[in-house]
């Protein structure tokens, strides 16, 4: 299911209409938590909505916010827009889940769990294709090359931070003090903490 937030009654119909393969609903706060969340308003009401966690994938049209998995400019073909909708889709129901000693992750959910106090932290669509990646790479680390290319789809010679950039972006929300938890640096790379 998808959830559409726009003020526009007009191109609210034009969305129900050409998103109707994926159940389309008009926004409802106090809602079970749709697959999807469309907004399509100004980056204030944007911002005022994403300030609560919010467990589905977050497309934005016409405005940007770091927590959106999809930011397309208006005008939009609506094409590609159903496009984007049906790969975020299939990315959450192929979205592996992790445990170890210290936390839990709901790849989905695009959330991490830190299971001594329950503080769920929400990670940003590439922190949640991190950590995926290294799941899919266990028992093994993966290379700063390995994560370039397949997370970001970098080509493999480019000369970027990104990778360390994100890592320790990543650590600092989770905090210094459980960051070798998660992530472990390792001789090659990078690796998934099992303990």
């Amino acid at each position: 299911m998808i959830q559409i937030y726009t003020k526009n009654a007009l191109f609210l119909d034009t969305l129900l209409t050409a998103l109707k393969d994926f159940q389309p609903v008009v926004y409802q706060p106090k809602d079970i938590p749709a697959s999807v969340l469309l907004i399509c308003d100004s980056q204030k009401k944007t911002d005022e909505l994403l300030s609560h966690p919010i467990q589905s994938s977050i497309i934005l049209l016409g405005t940007h916010h770091e927590e959106a998995d999809v930011e397309l400019p208006l005008p939009c073909l609506l094409n590609h827009l159903c496009e984007q909708v049906q790969k975020l889709l299939h990315k959450r129901e192929n979205a592996p889940d992790f445990e170890n000693k210290t936390f839990l992750f709901e790849g989905a959910k695009r959330l991490l769990t830190l299971k001594a106090t329950q503080r769920e932290i929400r990670l940003t669509e590439k922190e949640t294709d991190l950590i995926i990646f290294l799941i899919k790479t266990l028992p093994s680390s993966a290379s700063k090359v390995d994560l370039l290319t397949g997370v970001w789809n970098y080509r493999a010679d480019s000369e970027t931070h990104t990778v360390e950039t994100h890592i320790y972006a990543l650590r600092q929300k989770i905090g210094e003090k459980y960051a070798d938890d998660l992530i472990i640096n390792t001789s090659d790379g990078y690796l998934l903490s099992q303990n």
